[in-house]
């Protein structure tokens, strides 16, 4: 498996418009963040975990180039937006995509993209091409690669991460139920949501993050959804061994 980060960014991303502070104005590559996306590629299936709103940019930057699969996390702007540009991916390759994810967000992401469904739109290459499949809570299959759903709270909202033979990828979170825990037993890599220092009502701060990712024991985390009160270099540095900060660009291996 390989794992590639696209985005490790907040919903503003990093840096933020109109803002002066040192990680917004900062010069190193890893302090700038997209909104949060990852790309598998797991026993010949090529995987995207969601559509941020630089889907666009995040495949040109990483020359990535063809996907098969979208597994949604939830229906929150910052996690489906980019959702019209696969129409590339159609024209380039001649096939539909495939799109997962469980009934509340697959019917959300109908609204919002209804043109993509509506019967009268003209279905030339001018809207993407995909195929809806509404998941239940229990393990599934694509192709060979069999695929865990984790749920879990986004503040009043319910989040699923996904756990795909030893990775686990688990963004927008502020608690994780216990039998959750039990699914995540043996995970070599993990991709947890980890904000920002201070508390906040619907995301782990750093002090929760490093909580559950001590309770899950996986050989490397990795945080992710960061925001622009956090530098690279410096918080990084302070992390306990095992833990570090994902940045876009981070290419992992299993």
């Amino acid at each position: 498996m390989k794992i590639t980060v696209l985005g490790s960014g907040t919903s503003q991303g990093v840096p933020i418009i109109g803002c002066k502070c040192p990680t917004c104005i900062s010069n190193n590559p890893k302090d700038k963040r997209l909104r949060v996306s990852v790309f598998l590629e797991v026993d010949g299936l090529k995987l995207l975990i969601d559509t941020s709103p630089d889907f666009r940019q995040q495949m040109l930057s990483n020359n990535i180039y063809d996907i098969d699969v979208v597994l949604y996390t939830h229906h929150h702007v910052d996690h489906i937006m980019g959702l019209d540009d696969i129409r590339q991916i159609n024209q380039l390759h001649k096939k539909s995509v495939d799109i997962y994810g469980n009934e509340a967000t697959i019917n959300y992401i109908k609204k919002t993209f209804s043109y993509v469904f509506d019967a009268d739109t003209y279905k030339g290459g001018g809207i993407p091409n995909i195929q809806t499949h509404i998941l239940k809570y229990e393990p599934f299959k694509i192709s060979r690669v069999e695929i865990i759903p984790i749920e879990y709270d986004h503040g009043p909202s319910k989040v699923w991460g996904y756990l795909i033979n030893d990775f686990a990828y688990m963004t927008d979170c502020s608690s994780i139920p216990e039998k959750e825990f039990e699914k995540l037993a043996g995970v070599k890599v993990l991709i947890l949501d980890g904000l920002r220092y201070r508390p906040h009502p619907t995301h782990f701060s750093f002090t929760q993050a490093i909580v559950a990712a001590q309770k899950i024991k996986a050989e490397k985390t990795y945080f992710t959804h960061i925001t622009h009160d956090i530098l690279h270099d410096e918080d990084n540095a302070k992390l306990p061994e095992g833990i570090e900060l994902s940045y876009d660009g981070l290419v992992i291996e299993l």
